[in-house]
Formats: C-alpha cells, sequence, structure tokens
C-alpha cells in the first residue's frame, strides 16, 4: 500500500520557505523508522511517498509520524514528535510554521519567487533563427516542432523513433547532426544540468553495416533510455591549482576550463538500471552524492570526471569550434572506456545544449598527449546527449519521468506571451488545414453521400486527414481483401475532390494501398498488399516533380500527338533516392532494365534529399477520368504512355490521376492498360486498352509531409 505525507513549510507571515529539509519518522518504542526525505520547493511544499517496506515495527497497525524539518547544513528549525499523528492515515498533511526569528537566527533568507520560462523559449531553436529554408533537413525539424509544446518534446519524438532502429544513421540522427552543425558554440557552464541521451550509435559504421548494425542503439533504445542511470552534469570553474594539474598547458591561458561530473539515478523497481547503476559503480568507482544534491536533483551517485572548455572539435565530422568535454586526462582518473570518452556541446535554444559522443578507437594503450593531432585517435561517433538548465526542468518533468526530478528542483512556471500567442495562432491555422476537405462544389464524378459523410467522421475521430489516410491504409494492409468498405471510402474521396488546374514544383509521395485485378486478385485476394511488405524497402520513390512547358516542347515529347489547347501542360517525373543497401540494389536493377534517369540538381538533393529523376510522364488538367465508374470526373492526368519519354513497362502502359483533397494534398489513382498487345495511339478509343485501377497513393507539400 502507498502512503503519502504532504504539506507546506512557512514562515510565520505566510510566506513559503524554500530549500529545506523535511523528514518523515514513525515512531517506535526502540528506533523511529525514517519513511522519507525531501527538499522543499520554492513555495515550501513538500510531498513524501512511502510503502509498507518502511515500516519495520511488524506490530504496528499504522504509522506513528512525526516531522523534522533542517536546514542544508543539518540544524532542526522545527519538530513536531511531541504531537505524533498516531494511526495515521495513508494521506497526511501538515502545514508547518517556523517564526521569522528561528529563521533568521539559521541564517534563512527570504525565498526568491518561482521564475519563468516562456512558450517561445521553450519553442525556439535559436540555432535556426537566421537560416534559410534551403535546406531539406532544417525544413524538416521546422516542420517536426509544429504543434510541439517544445523543443524537448520533439527530442522525445526522435528517441522515440530511434528505439527499435537498426540504422546507424536513421533520419532523427542526421536531424540532430544537422542541428549540431548549426549549433552556437557558447564559452562556460555553471552548475548542475539534468540530461537525457535520445540515442547511441555504433561508431561511424558504412554500407549495411550502417543500414543494419546499429546493435548498441537498439539496446540502448529498446531497454535502457525509459530507465537510463545517467541523468545530468555538474560544472565548477578549475581553481589555478586544478587547471596546471590536469590540463596544464594544452588549453590556452586565456579560456576558462571547468571541472565537471556526471550524476546517476536508482531507480527502484527497474531491473535493469539497478544492474546498469551497480556495474557502473564497479567499472567507474562511482561515489555517494552529498545529502543535500540527492534531495534536490534525485541522483544517488557521482562519477566520471571531465574537464571542459571551448576547442575545436576533435571529430573529422564536424570541422567547427565546440564546448569539448574531455575525459580522457590522466590525472582525472577516470577508467575504461571512460579514458577514451571525449564529449562536445553547442547551444540549440536558450538553454538547451546538444552534445555528441565521441570514443577513441586508435592507439588505445598509448597514455593521452592532449597536444596531439585528433586524428591520430580516429575518433567516431557513439551518439547524442541533450543538456538543460534549470529553468527547463518543469517541461523535462513531465517529458521524461525516469529522471525523477523532485519538486524543489522546478523553478519556473511556463508562461505564455504575445509571440507564443502568434505561434499558436500558426499552429492553429495548420491545424485547420490537417483538417479540412477541399471539394469540389458542385461536385462531379461519381459522389456518394453517405461515404463522405463517413470519410469526414473518420476524420474527426482520427484527428486529422492524414492519421484518418493512415488508418485507411492500415486496415487494407490487413485485410488483404480487393473489395472492401474502406476502397468505396477512398473512391468517394478521389472523385469529391477538385481537379487541380496546375502543379508546380516538388511534391512527396505515399502509397495509400494496391489494389489488385484480375490474375492478381484471384479469389477476391489482394496479392500486391500481400507481398508488398516484403518489397517495400526496395523502393526508392519519394514523390514527383512537376515543370510547366510550352508548346514546343510538348510536341516533342508527345510525337506531335498532342496540341496545347488553352490548358497547361508540364513535363513531370518520379523522384528516387538511393540511401540503402536495397535501394541501390534497385538502381543496379534500373540500369540493367535501361530505365532512363536524370541526376537531381545540387539544389534539389539538398533541398529535397533525392538522387534522381525517372519514369517521365505529361502533366495535363481538365482531363476526363479514364475510368468508367469515375462518371467522368475531371482530374489531372499523368500520361507515361508517349513514346519519347522512354518508359519501360509496366510504366509505359500507365495513365495516372490526381484530384486535390486538401490544401496541399492530392489523392491519385494508379491505373495501368491491362491489354500491353494494342499499340498506344491517343485516338483509339480508351476503353480498348482496358484500363484498371491498381491502387491509391498520395501527394504533399512539406508541412503535410512533417505530419506524415
Amino acid at each position: 500500500m502507498k502512503y503519502e505525507i504532504s504539506g507546506r513549510v512557512q514562515e510565520d507571515g505566510g510566506r513559503g520557505i524554500a530549500g529545506v529539509t523535511v523528514s518523515a519518522f514513525d515512531k517506535d518504542l526502540l528506533f523511529d523508522d525514517l519513511l522519507g526525505e525531501v527538499l522543499t520547493d520554492t513555495d515550501g511544499a513538500f510531498h513524501i511517498e512511502y510503502n509498507e517496506t518502511r515500516l519495520k515495527d511488524l506490530f504496528a497497525a499504522a504509522p506513528d509520524i512525526y516531522l523534522k524539518v533542517r536546514t542544508a547544513s543539518g540544524q532542526t528549525l522545527y519538530q513536531t514528535d511531541d504531537a505524533l499523528r498516531f494511526g495515521s492515515s495513508p494521506h497526511e498533511r501538515f502545514t508547518i510554521e517556523i517564526s521569522s526569528e528561528a529563521l533568521r537566527a539559521a541564517g534563512l533568507e527570504p525565498p526568491a519567487p518561482r521564475g519563468e520560462i516562456t512558450t517561445e523559449q521553450l519553442t525556439t531553436l535559436t540555432c535556426l533563427e537566421n537560416v534559410g529554408e534551403e535546406d531539406d533537413l532544417v525544413k524538416q525539424i521546422r516542420n517536426d516542432m509544429v504543434g510541439k509544446a517544445s523543443v524537448l518534446e520533439m527530442m522525445r519524438d526522435y528517441m522515440r523513433d530511434l528505439e527499435h532502429s537498426l540504422n546507424n544513421d536513421a533520419l532523427p540522427f542526421r536531424k540532430m547532426a544537422k542541428l549540431f552543425e548549426l549549433g552556437q558554440t557558447f564559452e562556460s557552464l555553471n552548475g548542475h544540468y539534468y540530461g537525457v541521451a535520445p540515442g547511441l550509435r555504433t561508431g561511424d559504421l558504412h554500407g549495411v553495416a550502417a543500414e543494419y548494425g546499429n546493435l548498441m542503439g537498439v539496446i540502448w533504445g529498446s531497454a535502457v533510455v525509459g530507465v537510463c542511470p545517467w541523468s545530468g552534469k555538474s560544472y565548477t570553474e578549475m581553481t589555478p591549482e586544478d587547471r596546471a594539474q590536469i590540463v596544464g598547458s594544452s588549453v590556452p591561458e586565456e579560456i576558462k576550463v571547468y571541472r565537471g561530473i556526471n550524476h546517476f539515478n536508482r531507480i527502484e523497481h527497474a531491473p535493469v538500471n539497478i544492474a546498469l547503476t551497480s556495474l557502473l559503480t564497479f567499472m567507474w568507482h562511482l561515489k555517494h552524492a552529498p545529502q543535500v544534491d540527492q534531495l534536490k536533483y534525485g541522483y544517488e551517485l557521482n562519477g566520471g570526471h571531465f574537464a571542459a572548455h571551448r576547442a575545436p572539435s576533435v571529430y573529422h565530422g564536424t570541422p567547427r569550434e565546440v564546448f569539448r568535454l574531455n575525459y580522457r586526462h590522466h590525472e582525472l582518473g577516470n577508467n575504461p572506456p571512460l579514458n577514451y570518452l571525449v564529449d562536445e556541446m553547442v547551444r540549440i535554444a536558450d538553454g538547451l545544449y546538444l552534445g555528441q559522443v565521441l570514443f577513441t578507437t586508435d592507439h588505445l594503450f598509448e597514455r593521452y598527449d592532449p597536444q596531439a593531432d585528433p586524428a591520430r585517435y580516429h575518433y567516431q561517433h557513439f551518439g547524442y546527449f541533450l543538456l538543460f538548465e534549470e529553468s527547463w526542468n518543469v517541461e523535462a518533468r513531465r517529458l521524461f519521468p525516469f529522471l525523477e526530478v523532485p519538486d524543489a528542483a522546478v523553478t519556473t512556471n511556463i508562461v505564455g506571451d504575445g509571440a507564443s500567442a502568434l505561434a499558436s495562432n500558426a499552429n492553429a491555422s495548420q491545424q485547420s488545414k490537417f483538417t479540412t476537405l477541399t471539394l469540389a462544389d458542385p461536385p462531379d464524378g461519381d459522389v456518394n453521400p453517405q461515404l463522405l459523410d463517413e470519410v469526414r467522421s473518420d476524420i474527426q475521430s482520427s484527428g486529422d486527414i492524414m492519421r484518418t489516410l493512415k488508418a485507411y491504409s492500415d486496415t487494407l494492409f490487413k485485410e488483404h481483401r480487393t473489395e472492401s468498405h474502406t476502397f468505396d471510402k477512398l473512391h468517394a474521396l478521389f472523385n469529391a475532390g477538385i481537379g487541380p488546374q496546375t502543379m508546380h514544383g516538388f511534391y512527396r509521395g505515399a502509397l495509400v494501398s494496391w489494389e489488385s485485378q484480375k490474375l492478381l486478385a484471384a479469389f477476391g485476394q489482394n496479392t500486391i498488399n500481400i507481398v508488398w511488405p516484403v518489397s517495400r524497402d526496395f523502393s526508392p520513390w519519394t514523390g514527383k516533380s512537376f515543370r510547366q512547358i510550352d508548346e514546343a516542347e510538348l510536341l516533342k515529347w508527345t510525337d506531335g500527338g498532342e496540341a496545347m489547347g488553352s490548358d497547361p501542360a508540364f513535363h513531370c517525373s518520379n523522384t528516387v533516392a538511393f540511401r540503402t543497401v536495397k535501394e541501390k540494389f534497385t538502381r543496379g536493377a534500373m540500369k540493367v532494365a535501361g530505365v532512363v534517369t536524370e541526376p537531381a540538381s545540387p539544389e534539389e538533393h539538398r533541398l529535397y534529399g533525392f538522387d534522381a529523376h525517372t519514369f517521365f510522364f505529361i502533366g495535363r488538367p481538365n482531363r476526363p477520368s479514364m475510368l468508367p465508374e469515375n462518371k467522368g470526373k475531371k482530374i489531372y492526368q499523368f500520361n507515361y504512355r508517349w513514346k519519347p519519354l522512354q518508359n519501360i513497362p509496366p510504366d509505359c502502359f500507365c495513365i495516372d490521376e490526381i484530384t486535390q483533397i486538401a490544401d496541399g494534398l492530392y489523392l491519385g489513382l494508379l491505373i495501368y492498360a491491362t491489354d500491353w498487345l494494342k499499340p498506344w495511339n491517343p485516338a483509339t478509343d480508351i476503353a480498348a486498352y482496358k484500363y484498371r485501377l491498381f491502387g491509391y497513393f498520395l501527394l504533399m507539400d512539406e508541412q503535410w509531409h512533417a505530419l506524415r
């Protein structure tokens, strides 16, 4: 059974007394049992929890409680042992008043009022403030922040994304690398900082090993990160004697040097944490933290000493200045592997710091020379960590409960301001974009009002359109059926959409579902969906690109078979990225098959991350749908069939269609001719080619992509 003791320590005028120790005892005949002790917070409040294991008197039905209040130096200010709470209940509350004279005699100053941290500060990545939109990762990071309460919340999401990832260069790692690249160099840190490690890497792996070899990251993410013993670091400026002994002349005199130490928290009822804490205590000779620090910050053990100062990075991948945390100096007395470790930090937000973990992999058995070329030691990158100032503790306690941040360490309240209100309005506007369908009025095509109402209801239940479409996709891949009520809803949504008049630039792509036809749909089974999970990792497709062309270029790509007329024309392509081993295998297969590709421009690669254009098509608005079931719906058409486009089967038999279903979001149909023997001729009746629907896909702008 859990017991709670809470209350407030205040002076006789009613003002709370911060930072004093409140100890709760169970009064027994021989020895009193300590039930728990905490520091009061900035308002003088305290909260103690305990269970029956604290009660050592086997014959006591309930504890007989008294409290003792002491200063940080151990001086007793107040004691209630002459007013016991006999047979106390599971929830007891105390209000303790201490005279102003007693406080002055103990040297206690009036507490400072609780500080404030604004929502603007929590949500502003200062490292991105003067950075443009020309970098794809920067764009994605900014979109990741949409709807987040803080930068820490975004980092918590990155931590979750990495939990079971074997990819040593997974997207969250690339985003943190970009933040580190753009972070600000600083000169000093002082005092205590809580910390978390979003993800670890297994050094600098390459090729197949990089894609599937991050065993350290998987173990960390799946077993350790939520019960991690490490909880932060503290810094104090080195004395001249300490500095001379540890770093000597290896750091210029004008640069301040700080001595740092790591903190470790033992989490009860967390076996992995207890085991790791015991192992680290043995390996690194961790020592018990001072009692006052244990009460204020919640950690029990200290260890892992380092010298911290501004310096050039020792890592070949980050040619910049950083705040270096060097564990390698012999005089620090660290044991392996700490004596091979160098951490490096930059500031990414006001009071928030991102660090990278570097271990030497060469000359391991030599005594460390701080003035040697860092290349000699071949440092490799093993992951990232965050440190944050005291003002962030209120948000960290919400997001990272395993830190067990005590009340006494929370010294700020979160407040809003005009800037954050503007941000909130922007977020609200964006949320409206994600929940609002933009449909044809009046409707054309085959629109079933009842099915459309079901779609709207699904959007309301899911929270936004993207989550609704993701739910539809999950359902269809789970059902494996060619006939489904979910397909009916997608059909209604496509027909209710607006046929766009123009498409410009690059749009991200995503598959919703395949819809098998003819032999591929034997016994009503959606066989393409069945095999797709095995083959999807080989697909390098990232989206489509659109470029408006004049009549001369249109005639070139269509062999003179399509006139411009009153509608614009576009030369378009599918975009592909060859990042993984499987995608690179597909690139090789495409070369063997004679697929025409054009390399992406450096700007396209930097902005959107794709490597090449391929499978080209002509885009035209105001075309009637080729599928009879769409009843003449006006759509935007993608025609892959023109011979000068040089597409290979099956894409040379393809004509896709899209409609706009929301601002920046398009639902598309994958349509293929099933009569491959009949030569393509635009004058031939469409019905002769026996076009069939083979699936649904999405095109989207960057905001939708971030949500996806």
